[in-house]
């Protein structure tokens, strides 16, 4: 399997249509035709649905979409890594992270290296924990931002400054946002939009509360990664979406941020793969940091 060839899959894939990603590839429809027949063959599955006019990805073809896309990225980031310039630093940085305010403090360190070093860019993904640590396992970023808890035996780490404290984001004109603090009594009674973090559990309420929250109690209203399209059903009064303060979504007039009480924080860690080769970009991103 030629990379080639795996950059002519994903162009059909992208098109979904032999002839559109022939134009795009700047190849003739035939030569692409076969391209695709011959690897369909070699993998010994098919990889699209063809009608007349249209090339959709089977069950198989999207497997080899998400492969082959991590495939070229590994590729193409080692491509540069190899041919950065020993006296000009240069690179793409690729960080994953959710939603907390330690974020500003990593991006205004890449700022700071970007206007002195212009060769060095970044690209940035937003997810919850679980979708961000995936990618750093399978080599998709070099760093990933998480809040705790962490695994921290697994990677290299830094202790990024400053906490963020839980609670909950609420409609500033509802019951919840006349609060000073939410009580266990509080959380038990509202209705709740709960992180839809899967490997550790951010916000433990049942070790907070000291096992007064039954969970299978709870009003739980659904599940959420990102604030960002919660936020809408926060705003109608429907739910609270459980969280940490300093989001951008909550610097708005009809939300407002509730702490619990106790008072709860958490810390964040940037962490990365031990015993992983890092480019000389990524390498003066970590000295600035620390």
């Amino acid at each position: 399997m030629e990379l080639r060839t795996l950059r002519y899959f994903l162009a059909v894939a992208r098109e979904e249509n032999m002839t559109e990603a022939a134009n795009v590839l700047h190849v003739t429809q035939p030569t692409l035709s076969r391209q695709i027949a011959d690897l369909e063959r070699e993998l010994g599955v098919a990889l699209f649905d063809r009608t007349n006019r249209a090339c959709v990805l089977t069950g198989d073809g999207m497997r080899l979409r998400q492969r082959a896309e991590e495939i070229l990225s590994l590729v193409e980031q080692t491509e540069a890594e190899l041919a950065d310039d020993e006296h000009e630093l240069a690179g793409n940085i690729r960080i994953g992270a959710g939603e907390t305010q330690a974020m500003g403090h990593i991006l205004n360190t890449f700022a700071a290296l970007r206007r002195d070093n212009p060769g060095v860019t970044c690209e940035l993904f937003t997810g919850n924990a679980d979708a961000v640590e995936e990618r750093l396992e399978r080599g998709l970023l070099d760093f990933a931002l998480l809040i705790e808890p962490v695994n921290l035996d697994k990677y290299e780490w830094l202790e990024m400054p400053g906490a963020d404290t839980v609670g909950a984001a609420v409609a500033a004109s509802s019951e919840w946002g006349r609060l000073a603090g939410l009580t266990p009594a509080d959380i038990a009674r509202m209705p709740l939009l709960l992180s839809s973090r899967t490997s550790n559990k951010a916000i433990d309420l049942v070790e907070w509360s000291g096992g007064a929250i039954d969970p299978e109690r709870l009003n739980v209203v659904g599940r959420f990664d990102l604030l960002g399209n919660a936020s809408h059903l926060v705003r109608s009064g429907a739910a609270c979406a459980m969280g940490i303060d300093h989001l951008l979504q909550l610097e708005s007039a009809d939300l407002t941020f509730v702490p619990l009480d106790p008072p709860m924080t958490i810390k964040s860690f940037l962490v990365w793969k031990k015993y992983r080769l890092r480019s000389r970009a990524c390498e003066e991103f970590l000295r600035r940091l620390g």
